[in-house]
Protein backbone atom coordinates (compact mmCIF):
# COMPACT_ATOMS: atom_id res chain seq x y z
CA UNK A 1 0.00 0.00 0.00
CA UNK A 2 1.28 3.38 -1.11
CA UNK A 3 1.77 6.10 1.64
CA UNK A 4 -1.54 8.04 2.11
CA UNK A 5 -1.23 11.92 1.05
CA UNK A 6 -1.10 14.03 3.97
CA UNK A 7 -3.42 16.46 4.63
CA UNK A 8 -2.08 19.86 5.79
CA UNK A 9 -3.42 22.04 9.31
CA UNK A 10 -2.77 25.09 9.13
CA UNK A 11 -4.61 26.28 12.92
CA UNK A 12 -3.91 24.64 16.56
CA UNK A 13 -8.19 24.86 16.64
CA UNK A 14 -8.72 22.23 13.86
CA UNK A 15 -11.00 19.95 15.59
CA UNK A 16 -8.99 17.15 13.21
CA UNK A 17 -6.26 17.01 15.38
CA UNK A 18 -8.32 17.81 18.95
CA UNK A 19 -6.35 14.14 20.21
CA UNK A 20 -3.07 15.93 19.64
CA UNK A 21 -3.75 19.23 21.38
CA UNK A 22 -1.72 19.71 25.09
CA UNK A 23 1.16 16.73 25.69
CA UNK A 24 1.20 17.41 29.13
CA UNK A 25 0.52 14.16 30.61
CA UNK A 26 -2.32 15.66 33.27
CA UNK A 27 -4.19 16.81 29.56
CA UNK A 28 -3.58 13.08 28.27
CA UNK A 29 -4.68 11.20 31.53
CA UNK A 30 -8.29 12.92 30.46
CA UNK A 31 -7.93 10.85 27.29
CA UNK A 32 -7.90 7.64 29.33
CA UNK A 33 -11.44 8.18 29.34
CA UNK A 34 -11.82 8.31 25.77
CA UNK A 35 -10.10 4.95 25.37
CA UNK A 36 -7.00 6.79 23.58
CA UNK A 37 -3.29 6.94 24.17
CA UNK A 38 -0.52 8.93 22.37
CA UNK A 39 2.75 7.19 21.04
CA UNK A 40 5.32 9.45 19.80
CA UNK A 41 8.30 8.75 17.25
CA UNK A 42 8.59 6.19 14.05
CA UNK A 43 9.84 3.19 16.38
CA UNK A 44 7.44 3.76 19.00
CA UNK A 45 4.62 3.86 16.63
CA UNK A 46 5.57 0.86 15.18
CA UNK A 47 6.33 -1.14 18.13
CA UNK A 48 2.71 -0.23 18.97
CA UNK A 49 1.07 -1.77 16.24
CA UNK A 50 3.20 -4.36 16.12
CA UNK A 51 1.48 -5.22 19.77
CA UNK A 52 -1.70 -4.99 17.94
CA UNK A 53 -2.54 -1.53 19.02
CA UNK A 54 -5.31 0.29 16.36
CA UNK A 55 -3.80 3.51 14.96
CA UNK A 56 -6.12 5.87 14.48
CA UNK A 57 -4.55 8.91 13.35
CA UNK A 58 -1.15 10.22 12.56
CA UNK A 59 0.45 14.07 13.20
CA UNK A 60 4.08 14.98 11.58
CA UNK A 61 5.83 18.52 11.33
CA UNK A 62 4.44 19.73 7.68
CA UNK A 63 8.45 20.34 6.67
CA UNK A 64 9.39 16.54 7.53
CA UNK A 65 10.63 14.91 4.06
CA UNK A 66 11.32 11.45 5.81
CA UNK A 67 8.98 8.90 4.54
CA UNK A 68 7.02 7.22 7.20
CA UNK A 69 8.91 3.76 8.28
CA UNK A 70 5.69 2.34 8.96
CA UNK A 71 4.04 -0.39 6.50
CA UNK A 72 0.74 -0.02 5.27
CA UNK A 73 -0.48 3.41 7.14
CA UNK A 74 -4.04 3.54 5.69
CA UNK A 75 -5.07 6.34 8.37
CA UNK A 76 -5.34 10.04 8.48
CA UNK A 77 -2.18 11.92 8.55
CA UNK A 78 -2.09 15.34 9.37
CA UNK A 79 1.03 17.53 8.70
CA UNK A 80 0.89 20.15 11.34
CA UNK A 81 2.14 23.94 10.05
CA UNK A 82 4.85 25.90 12.55
CA UNK A 83 1.67 27.51 14.73
CA UNK A 84 0.06 24.33 15.22
CA UNK A 85 3.42 22.60 16.41
CA UNK A 86 4.03 25.84 18.47
CA UNK A 87 0.54 24.78 19.99
CA UNK A 88 1.59 21.32 20.75
CA UNK A 89 4.93 21.24 21.59
CA UNK A 90 6.14 24.40 22.34
CA UNK A 91 8.33 24.62 19.48
CA UNK A 92 8.61 25.07 15.97
CA UNK A 93 10.28 22.35 14.74
CA UNK A 94 8.62 18.77 15.30
CA UNK A 95 11.06 15.94 12.96
CA UNK A 96 8.93 13.10 14.35
CA UNK A 97 5.53 11.92 14.45
CA UNK A 98 2.70 11.17 16.83
CA UNK A 99 0.16 8.19 16.49
CA UNK A 100 -2.82 7.86 18.20
CA UNK A 101 -3.94 4.73 19.55
CA UNK A 102 -6.73 2.88 21.16
CA UNK A 103 -6.35 1.57 24.51
CA UNK A 104 -7.55 -2.08 24.24
CA UNK A 105 -9.29 -3.86 27.75
CA UNK A 106 -7.65 -4.23 30.48
CA UNK A 107 -7.34 -8.03 31.81
CA UNK A 108 -8.48 -8.80 34.66
CA UNK A 109 -5.39 -9.71 37.25
CA UNK A 110 -7.09 -13.42 38.29
CA UNK A 111 -7.12 -13.76 34.46
CA UNK A 112 -3.57 -12.54 33.76
CA UNK A 113 -1.80 -14.86 36.37
CA UNK A 114 -3.39 -17.92 35.06
CA UNK A 115 -1.16 -18.03 32.92
CA UNK A 116 1.34 -20.85 34.30
CA UNK A 117 4.30 -19.45 32.09
CA UNK A 118 3.35 -16.13 33.86
CA UNK A 119 6.41 -16.19 36.93
CA UNK A 120 7.80 -13.21 37.47
CA UNK A 121 5.62 -10.28 37.58
CA UNK A 122 6.37 -7.02 38.71
CA UNK A 123 4.21 -4.16 41.03
CA UNK A 124 4.49 -0.90 41.06
CA UNK A 125 3.37 0.72 44.43
CA UNK A 126 2.98 5.02 43.77
CA UNK A 127 5.21 4.91 40.86
CA UNK A 128 4.73 8.35 39.77
CA UNK A 129 7.12 9.14 37.64
CA UNK A 130 6.71 8.61 33.88
CA UNK A 131 10.30 8.29 33.50
CA UNK A 132 10.72 5.67 36.43
CA UNK A 133 8.00 3.60 34.93
CA UNK A 134 9.53 3.95 31.70
CA UNK A 135 12.79 2.25 32.31
CA UNK A 136 11.15 -0.14 34.53
CA UNK A 137 9.12 -0.88 31.47
CA UNK A 138 12.02 -1.69 29.62
CA UNK A 139 14.26 -3.02 31.63
CA UNK A 140 11.11 -5.78 32.12
CA UNK A 141 11.05 -6.45 28.75
CA UNK A 142 14.58 -7.34 28.31
CA UNK A 143 15.23 -8.85 31.14
CA UNK A 144 12.95 -11.89 31.64
CA UNK A 145 9.68 -10.36 33.76
CA UNK A 146 6.16 -11.25 32.09
CA UNK A 147 4.09 -9.13 33.27
CA UNK A 148 3.36 -5.43 34.87
CA UNK A 149 0.80 -4.72 37.49
CA UNK A 150 0.14 -1.11 38.77
CA UNK A 151 -1.62 -0.11 41.68
CA UNK A 152 -4.33 3.22 41.64
CA UNK A 153 -1.57 5.25 42.67
CA UNK A 154 1.04 4.47 39.84
CA UNK A 155 0.93 6.50 36.55
CA UNK A 156 -0.28 5.15 33.49
CA UNK A 157 1.78 2.68 31.84
CA UNK A 158 0.91 3.91 28.49
CA UNK A 159 1.04 7.56 29.03
CA UNK A 160 3.27 9.32 26.32
CA UNK A 161 6.37 9.53 28.06
CA UNK A 162 6.44 6.14 29.51
CA UNK A 163 6.00 4.75 25.78
CA UNK A 164 8.82 7.49 24.97
CA UNK A 165 11.49 6.34 27.89
CA UNK A 166 10.60 2.37 27.32
CA UNK A 167 10.79 2.92 23.67
CA UNK A 168 7.60 1.21 22.93
CA UNK A 169 9.21 -1.92 24.30
CA UNK A 170 6.61 -2.31 27.08
CA UNK A 171 3.70 -2.50 24.34
CA UNK A 172 4.83 -6.56 24.34
CA UNK A 173 4.58 -6.75 28.06
CA UNK A 174 0.78 -7.33 29.77
CA UNK A 175 -0.05 -4.62 32.55
CA UNK A 176 -3.45 -4.54 34.71
CA UNK A 177 -4.33 -2.56 37.67
CA UNK A 178 -4.45 -4.10 41.00
CA UNK A 179 -6.38 -2.92 44.00
CA UNK A 180 -4.73 -1.10 46.83
CA UNK A 181 -1.64 -2.76 48.40
CA UNK A 182 -1.64 -4.48 50.17
CA UNK A 183 -4.91 -5.83 49.68
CA UNK A 184 -3.53 -6.32 46.26
CA UNK A 185 -1.70 -8.88 47.35
CA UNK A 186 -4.80 -11.71 47.93
CA UNK A 187 -4.50 -12.07 44.51
CA UNK A 188 -1.28 -12.31 43.57
CA UNK A 189 -1.05 -15.09 47.00
CA UNK A 190 -3.92 -16.87 45.75
CA UNK A 191 -2.43 -17.72 42.44
CA UNK A 192 0.89 -18.88 44.58
CA UNK A 193 3.17 -15.74 43.78
CA UNK A 194 6.07 -14.82 46.42
CA UNK A 195 5.68 -10.79 47.57
CA UNK A 196 9.20 -9.72 46.93
CA UNK A 197 9.72 -6.42 48.80
CA UNK A 198 12.48 -4.03 47.35
CA UNK A 199 13.25 -1.30 49.89
CA UNK A 200 16.61 -0.09 50.78
CA UNK A 201 16.53 -0.05 54.51
CA UNK A 202 14.49 -2.29 57.25
CA UNK A 203 11.83 -3.63 58.23
CA UNK A 204 9.06 -1.52 59.74
CA UNK A 205 8.55 -4.64 61.85
CA UNK A 206 10.80 -7.73 62.75
CA UNK A 207 8.68 -10.44 60.87
CA UNK A 208 10.18 -9.35 57.55
CA UNK A 209 13.50 -10.43 56.87
CA UNK A 210 15.20 -8.06 54.33
CA UNK A 211 18.09 -9.56 53.03
CA UNK A 212 20.54 -8.41 50.10
CA UNK A 213 19.51 -9.29 46.43
CA UNK A 214 22.40 -11.23 45.68
CA UNK A 215 21.22 -13.85 48.12
CA UNK A 216 17.68 -14.39 46.66
CA UNK A 217 17.05 -17.75 45.91
CA UNK A 218 14.40 -17.91 43.14
CA UNK A 219 13.71 -22.34 41.59
CA UNK A 220 12.88 -22.05 37.54
CA UNK A 221 9.56 -22.58 38.62
CA UNK A 222 8.92 -20.45 41.29
CA UNK A 223 6.85 -17.88 41.19
CA UNK A 224 7.47 -13.93 42.29
CA UNK A 225 6.54 -10.70 42.30
CA UNK A 226 8.73 -8.27 43.01
CA UNK A 227 7.09 -5.02 44.40
CA UNK A 228 8.82 -1.66 43.86
CA UNK A 229 7.75 1.76 45.05
CA UNK A 230 8.18 5.11 44.04
CA UNK A 231 11.69 7.28 44.70
CA UNK A 232 11.80 9.17 47.95
CA UNK A 233 9.27 7.42 50.02
CA UNK A 234 9.59 4.25 48.91
CA UNK A 235 7.19 1.33 49.62
CA UNK A 236 4.35 2.25 52.18
CA UNK A 237 5.01 0.71 55.58
CA UNK A 238 1.68 -1.51 55.71
CA UNK A 239 2.82 -2.81 52.10
CA UNK A 240 6.53 -3.44 53.35
CA UNK A 241 4.82 -5.59 56.65
CA UNK A 242 2.40 -7.74 54.49
CA UNK A 243 5.48 -8.80 51.98
CA UNK A 244 6.85 -12.02 52.53
CA UNK A 245 10.03 -10.90 51.90
CA UNK A 246 12.19 -7.76 51.45
CA UNK A 247 15.40 -7.17 49.38
CA UNK A 248 17.97 -4.58 49.04
CA UNK A 249 21.10 -3.89 46.78
CA UNK A 250 23.82 -3.68 48.53
CA UNK A 251 25.28 0.10 48.16
CA UNK A 252 28.84 1.41 48.32
CA UNK A 253 30.10 4.82 49.68
CA UNK A 254 27.62 7.21 50.86
CA UNK A 255 24.64 6.62 48.48
CA UNK A 256 21.67 4.95 50.52
CA UNK A 257 19.70 3.69 47.19
CA UNK A 258 19.10 4.02 43.38
CA UNK A 259 16.68 5.52 41.80
CA UNK A 260 13.25 3.23 41.45
CA UNK A 261 13.87 2.60 37.58
CA UNK A 262 17.51 1.51 38.15
CA UNK A 263 17.10 -0.64 40.85
CA UNK A 264 14.30 -2.56 39.13
CA UNK A 265 16.69 -3.66 36.43
CA UNK A 266 19.20 -4.66 38.48
CA UNK A 267 16.28 -6.79 40.62
CA UNK A 268 15.01 -8.39 37.55
CA UNK A 269 18.59 -9.04 35.80
CA UNK A 270 19.19 -10.98 39.92
CA UNK A 271 16.15 -12.98 39.44
CA UNK A 272 17.05 -14.78 36.35
CA UNK A 273 20.30 -15.33 37.39
CA UNK A 274 19.09 -16.57 40.49
CA UNK A 275 16.36 -19.12 38.12
CA UNK A 276 19.36 -20.40 36.18
CA UNK A 277 21.03 -20.84 39.02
Amino acid sequence: MTEPEWTPIEHPQDPRIDVFMGLRDRELRARQRDGLFIAEGDTVIGRARDAGYRLVSMLVDAKRRQPLELEAVDVPVYAAADPVLEAISGFHQYRGAMGCFERQPLPELPSLLSDEGMCTVVVTEGVVNPTNMGVILRSAAGLGVDAIVADPTSVDPLSRRCCRVSMGEGFALPHTRSDPLPGGFEVLRSAGFRIIALTPGGSPTSTMKVSRLGELHVAADDRVALVIGAEGAGLTDATLVAADVGVSIEMSGRVDSLNAGAAAAIAFYAVNQARTR
